[in-house]
Parts: C-alpha cells; structure tokens; sequence
C-alpha cells in the first residue's frame, strides 16, 4: 500500500498538496504504440486533496501538455461559477512508481498557487484520506496497483 503523509504548520491555509504524476490514459498510450509514437511522459504535479470534490481536474495547459483527446464535455458548479462548461479527459495519477489511478478527470480552472491537479472523491474512492488538524497531518492510503478505470466509466 502506498501512503503519502503530509505535516505541515500550514496545512489549514494551504490545505492537503501532494506531489503526483498526471500522464495519458492506457488507452492513449496503446494508440500512441500502434501508431510507432511515443506517448508523453507523466508529467509531474502538485495535487491538491479535495473531498467536497466528487471529480478529479486538471489545469487546461496539463491536459494541452499531455495532448488528451477530449471524450465528452459536461457542466459543473464550482464556488465562483454555475453551469461552467468543460471537457473530459481520461488520465492517470501516478502515487508512486506502481500506484496509479485511471479516471475520466475534468478540465477546469483550479485558482491556487502552483497546483495543476486536484483530487477528488472519484480518485479518493481507492483508497483512504485522512485529515488530522490538530496535528496538521493528513495522510493518503492506495493499495499498489490501483489503477482501474473509474468504477462508472470505461475507457
């Protein structure tokens, strides 16, 4: 089991940030092989935790970077907008070296310094998310070799 655990005096102003790896989908990388390309790499990324959070996003230059191909577009309510219109993507998070979760993630912008990702419940349902305020410790479980597609979706 992976576990990523954070403490830091900050964590209540700065909230739960890991450091992940966001890359294309297997299914992109199969279809990068058939056609003799390379696909590209993981691209390495602070995260921020978020469970009020049901989707994981990325920052519309990621997605760009990792040259995601678009699989549907949708609307969502976020603190500062209704019925904002953004696209789907499948990608992986990489935990670690053998820890990864493939989602369909949303594009969206994310407004915090330095953070291209954020992690939601989609993401945070593989595993176990604990937040110790009185500690300023919060703590991430996945068990190695998570990396189905989400439980709704298929790729």
């Amino acid at each position: 089991m992976v576990r990523l655990s954070r403490q830091h005096a900050a964590l209540r102003q700065r909230g739960p940030i890991i450091a992940v790896g966001v890359g294309p989908s297997a299914a992109a990388i199969a279809a990068y092989a058939r056609a003799g390309r390379k696909p590209p790499a993981p691209v390495p990324v602070l995260a921020l935790i978020d469970s009020g959070s049901g989707r994981s996003i990325l920052q519309h230059d990621l997605a760009v970077e990792l040259q995601l191909t678009p699989v549907g577009a949708v609307e969502i309510d976020t603190p500062s907008s209704v019925d904002l219109s953004v696209m789907e993507y499948f990608a992986r998070f990489w935990l670690d070296r053998t820890t990864s979760v493939e989602l369909k993630v949303l594009e969206a912008p994310l407004r915090v310094p330095r953070v291209r990702a954020l992690i939601g419940r989609d993401l945070l349902a593989y595993g176990q998310f604990s937040y110790d305020g009185r500690r300023n410790e919060f703590t991430l479980e996945v068990a190695p070799g998570a990396h189905p597609t989400s439980r709704d979706e298929e790729v």
